[in-house]
């Protein structure tokens, strides 16, 4: 009887000392932070490919979205979308595949200097585009700058974000007295180009997007 005794408060030690390592567990899991300016490629911050405009007011709150009429590329017509934090530094710009319904989203960017989005892989607005191109791994084709689709980069060269839903825009910084007309205007560029290799360094990323319905 004794020896059963012994038996089962040892039995009821390993029991309790499991159920206490799974609570913990838990707890750790509860208690590990989620990162709500990430983007991924299937997130952007909180907001997944499926949340409308009332699902975006029930993670944000009302003050953070924002219902607006902008200029289209090259203003030839206007578009309805709806801004994330409008007027922040986290400015994000979401359009709809159904504008008028809010009710799926195709996309999200964001260009506000400063921002605090970023991908895992630390690249966000501002990064010099030398890191794009090492995770890369492969030289991209980009337009010129100066007009309203430059920067925007063509092709990765099938290239680590070649098939990414997530896509960067470029920009060239200009210091004081720095009149070079160098990669301006409306013609395709290779990173790896002389023309390009010269101004590398001045090259960053001005802006970041997520698509939730990226062609293959």
């Amino acid at each position: 009887m004794y020896r059963f005794i012994i038996s089962l408060v040892f039995i009821t030690m390993i029991v309790s000392c499991k159920n206490s390592e799974k609570k913990e567990g838990a707890a750790k899991e509860l208690s590990v932070s989620i990162d709500s300016t990430l983007v991924s490629d299937s997130t952007w911050g909180l907001i997944r490919k499926n949340a409308s405009f009332d699902d975006l007011k029930k993670i944000y709150g009302d003050a953070a979205i924002q219902d607006e009429r902008i200029c289209g590329p090259e203003c030839i017509d206007s578009i309805d979308v709806t801004k994330l934090f409008p007027g922040s530094k986290n400015e994000a710009i979401i359009y709809w595949k159904d504008s008028a319904y809010h009710k799926k989203i195709s996309f999200i960017t964001s260009y506000s200097e400063g921002a605090d989005w970023h991908t895992a892989d630390s690249l966000k607005i501002g990064s010099a585009v030398t890191n794009l191109l090492r995770l890369n791994g492969k030289a991209i084709k980009f337009y010129g700058f100066g007009w309203d689709y430059g920067g925007t980069i063509v092709s990765y060269n099938d290239g680590h974000f070649e098939k990414s839903p997530v896509n960067f825009e470029l920009d060239k910084q200009y210091q004081e007295g720095d009149t070079s007309l160098a990669l301006l205007g409306d013609v395709e560029f290779s990173s790896d180009s002389p023309e390009v290799q010269k101004e590398i360094n001045k090259i960053i990323i001005r802006k970041i997007s997520l698509s939730f319905y990226k062609e293959q």
